[in-house]
């Protein structure tokens, strides 16, 4: 049987997008079969990185395989880590190990393509878990020894709450990176109808402060925003568009989702999940959304609904681990 270790962060890391890295963790780890290794402070898993660094920079190399290493061999293992971007600093010193080992990776984007398959290729990564199936199916067009495959974002709907209708009193809430051209269409019609709309006021600065305050203020919330990053973003995300973590959010928390349907979104929920803005009149559609809410009742029931079953993060795990049994 295939021990599955479990690689967390061995750093100080603080980052509202690893909010989402740490909830996979803690469903992974709920499962039997996967322990963390303990076999490494964060000195040594500092030094074997920079070692990998100085190798790409001098064209050298350690050999890892070496007698007092044996020790971490015993046994069948698979390493197993989950990054936000290609931080491989993470997997380190374990990926230099001759383990079976794969990773999932959010923000695939196009820049990092060939970051991310020099990297599996120089330590023969057995699984790429992408979270775009564009990106998961680029990537495999440039590694070498790794399969790669589309596993999506997923959530664990147990964190998340909702308050009833009647005690929503955020109107519309638009989190994270805002997209300039919608937001400067809606932000004095909002206003000036006296409707309750929160977004980012100051660049990189929060919404709401903490995670809890970032939950409740979802189970607050009527109408959330969420366009993907090829709209908001072209330059980073490219031509990938692909469902993203605040979607599940916003769904668990019982939100009404006005924005964009990526494609795979459609086709993995089986229709179209979200009501797609409307650019020539975006204040009179939002306005008229909220004066007759309880219209669209059942599609938020029905995406809520459609989330617990089918799009949790222990969904996405029990689907790695049924690929890395093999």
């Amino acid at each position: 049987m295939t021990r599955i270790k479990l690689i967390t962060s061995q750093y100080e890391d603080h980052h509202v997008s690893l909010d989402t890295v740490r909830e996979f963790e803690r469903t992974i780890l709920t499962d039997k079969s996967v322990s963390e290794p303990s076999l490494f402070n964060k000195f040594n898993a500092k030094a074997s990185f920079y070692f990998w660094k100085i190798e790409t920079l001098f064209g050298f190399s350690f050999d890892l395989s070496a007698s007092f290493f044996k020790f971490l061999f015993i046994g069948k293992k698979h390493f197993f880590t989950v990054l936000m971007g290609p931080n491989f600093r993470k997997c380190f010193p374990y990926y230099s190990f001759p383990n079976e080992k794969s990773l999932y990776l959010f923000d695939s984007w196009p820049k990092r393509h060939k970051e991310i398959a020099a990297y599996a290729n120089a330590f023969s990564i057995d699984h790429l878990f992408i979270s775009s199936s564009q990106a998961a199916a680029k990537l495999q067009s440039l590694v070498k020894f790794s399969s790669c495959h589309w596993v999506p974002e997923g959530i664990d709907p147990g964190l998340y709450h909702f308050n009833p209708v009647e005690k929503k009193d955020i109107d519309v809430l638009a989190l994270g990176r805002k997209y300039k051209v919608y937001h400067n269409l809606i932000v004095s019609g909002l206003q000036a109808s006296g409707k309750n709309y929160r977004f980012e006021k100051v660049k990189g600065e929060l919404v709401f402060q903490t995670r809890n305050e970032f939950i409740e203020g979802l189970a607050r919330t009527k109408i959330s925003i969420c366009i993907p990053s090829h709209i908001t973003h072209p330059l980073r995300a490219g031509n990938i568009q692909t469902m993203t973590v605040r979607y599940l959010q916003s769904m668990a928390s019982k939100c009404l989702i006005v924005g964009h349907a990526p494609e795979e979104m459609i086709h993995l929920f089986g229709y179209n999940p979200v009501i797609e803005i409307n650019m020539e009149d975006p204040v009179n559609q939002l306005l008229t959304i909220l004066d007759h809410f309880s219209e669209y009742e059942d599609l938020i029931e029905r995406n809520f609904t459609e989330v617990l079953a089918n799009h949790t993060w222990e969904k996405r795990w029990k689907q790695i681990a049924e690929i890395i049994a093999v």
